[in-house]
């Protein structure tokens, strides 16, 4: 499993990893790599700059396609390159340019370029610029050869620049766990950040002059051609590049937008596993799957705050603005807010957190599960996706429906346990709905299923305010320094802010009533 292409291979596939780091973590690395025992003697570090070619509308973007023209002194090399799966694998086409030559397009005729309407080319034109100066260490491990890039530059878009400081190891020879036995062993000793965005994309944000922002998920975009496997690792793969993404983000912004998508992220990572549990279990999946689940539980309590104090405290704050112990009240839980941020900041930095995306990374590209010699192989794993997302489908569907039912009169845990299987059906939907036609009918369904998710949320929200509210006023209602008369105050304040919540209580258990009997009488679309 992950074995690289030949290298005559016109469809190369190029398998690298890429980590952002700090300029100094940067230098101890390249000492580490050039002193090394039996290491080649280094060549020296070379100064390359590229240009990004597009149209003046991003056409090329929008296909998924960047094509570049590098200059290393001596050699101009245009590539094309593809999104590939998300993760580190990409189509790449090279071809050295004669000199004075722009572009050459073509020999990019037998490339993905091809498909575009033949203008195209006519309209490209320079869009940015990277500036790096790369030296380059080649590693010979037991399983290959990795090529270790130390790049440090920047990105020039009109007026405008990016520092970048960099590590890319790129698998040329052998098997993919050449490339993850070295990244793990280099995490070991330095900070690194897996990251998954490319020097393109950068550019196209400095050009648009946007800072980077919590990033939704994607649809993994499937095809009904692709096995069950194939299918996973795309999902797989979309949820990590989600999480590493919105990871980067919060560590520069602390905001709940963030803080959200992260654990977004982390949803639709452990949704996916639930769902396809019977494919892909094999020894590294519990691990895996439990250190998911270490992440969520390190974000809930900066998540659960964020909810409090937007939905429960300041609508109580501007409702009762002169009553005592408000303010003290919310200073209170803007300090609980901010430890709880410290808390989420310190996960995301630890190398826990590393290890865990590397290990995800590697398992999703040639876990056991993917053998079919191996024993953990389960025959689903080849069969048309369509066939498991079907009875997936399904499942969650019947599920559902059992637990609905009498929904006004279950108890606030039994009404979690619903939500979590809403949620799981939703996010199935956006996994598999690609799969499928009948829009209108699916548009429906994920219409009255959000609306129930929304509704069974906004309950199990109030139940964790009720929640904290009792925490709060505990005591007293006394933090740490507080006089009896202050935490008096405090509880009070609390009392009210929970109270005013818990009002629109029953109307909201009325509207999921009828909400769950609507979904229970639409028509499974996926079999239509």
């Amino acid at each position: 499993m992950g074995e690289i292409a030949t290298p005559d291979s016109r469809d190369a596939r190029e398998i690298e990893l890429k980590f952002e780091l700090k300029p100094e973590a940067l230098d101890r690395l390249e000492e580490r790599l050039t002193v090394r025992a039996g290491a080649p003697k280094p060549k020296p570090a070379q100064t390359l700059v590229s240009i990004y070619y597009d149209t003046a509308k991003f056409v090329l973007q929008k296909s998924g396609l960047t094509l570049r023209v590098r200059e290393d002194g001596k050699r101009r090399i245009q590539t094309l390159k593809t999104e590939g799966d998300g993760l580190f694998t990409r189509g790449e086409w090279e071809h050295d340019l004669a000199k004075g030559e722009a572009l050459n397009l073509d020999a990019l005729q037998a490339t993905p370029f091809a498909s575009l309407p033949a203008q195209i080319g006519l309209e490209l034109k320079p869009i940015f610029t990277t500036r790096m100066k790369r030296a380059k260490r080649l590693i010979r491990e037991p399983a290959g050869e990795v090529e270790a890039a130390l790049d440090r530059g920047q990105i020039e878009a009109e007026g405008r620049t990016e520092a970048v400081c960099e590590l890319e190891l790129e698998l040329k020879t052998g098997r993919s766990e050449a490339l993850f036995g070295l990244a793990r062993r280099l995490a070991e000793t330095e900070a690194l950040r897996l990251s998954f965005v490319t020097k393109a994309e950068r550019g196209f944000r400095l050009l648009a002059d946007t800072a980077p922002g919590a990033a939704p998920g994607e649809p993994p975009q499937l095809k009904r051609s692709m096995t069950t496997a194939q299918a996973f690792t795309a999902i797989g793969a979309r949820g990590l590049r989600q999480l590493t993404a919105n990871a980067a983000v919060l560590r520069t912004l602390r905001r709940p937008e963030a803080v959200h998508q992260t654990r977004v992220a982390i949803r639709r990572l452990r949704t996916a596993f639930k769902l396809f549990e019977p494919v892909v279990r094999d020894p590294d999946f519990e691990r895996i799957a439990t250190e998911l689940q270490w992440l969520a539980s390190e974000l809930d309590q900066a998540r659960d705050l964020d909810v409090m104090i937007a939905d429960t405290f300041l609508p109580a704050a501007n409702r009762f603005e002169d009553q005592d112990g408000m303010a003290e009240l919310g200073k209170r839980l803007h300090g609980s807010r901010s430890k709880a941020y410290d808390r989420a900041l310190k996960a995301l930095d630890s190398p826990r957190f590393l290890a865990l995306t590397l290990d995800l990374a590697a398992w999703l590209d040639s876990g056991a599960w993917r053998d079919p010699a191996g024993p953990q192989y389960d025959v689903r794993a080849g069969a048309p996706v369509t066939q498991f997302a079907e009875a997936a489908l399904d499942r969650l569907r019947r599920q559902i429906k059992r637990r609905g039912k009498d929904l006004k009169a279950l108890s606030p845990e039994l009404r979690h346990h619903l939500r979590i299987r809403v949620k799981r059906l939703r996010y199935a939907l956006e996994f598999f709905g690609d799969l499928y036609g009948h829009i209108h009918g699916r548009r429906r369904f994920a219409s009255v299923l959000k609306r129930l998710q929304d509704c069974l949320g906004a309950l199990n929200d109030l139940e964790v305010a009720r929640h904290q509210g009792l925490v709060l006023a505990e005591g007293g209602g006394r933090a740490a320094g507080d006089s009896a008369a202050e935490g008096a105050r405090q509880a009070f304040a609390a009392g009210l802010m929970i109270g005013a919540r818990v009002r629109g209580q029953k109307s909201l258990i009325d509207r999921a009533a009828r909400l769950y009997d609507k979904l229970a009488a639409a028509e499974p679309f996926w079999r239509g």
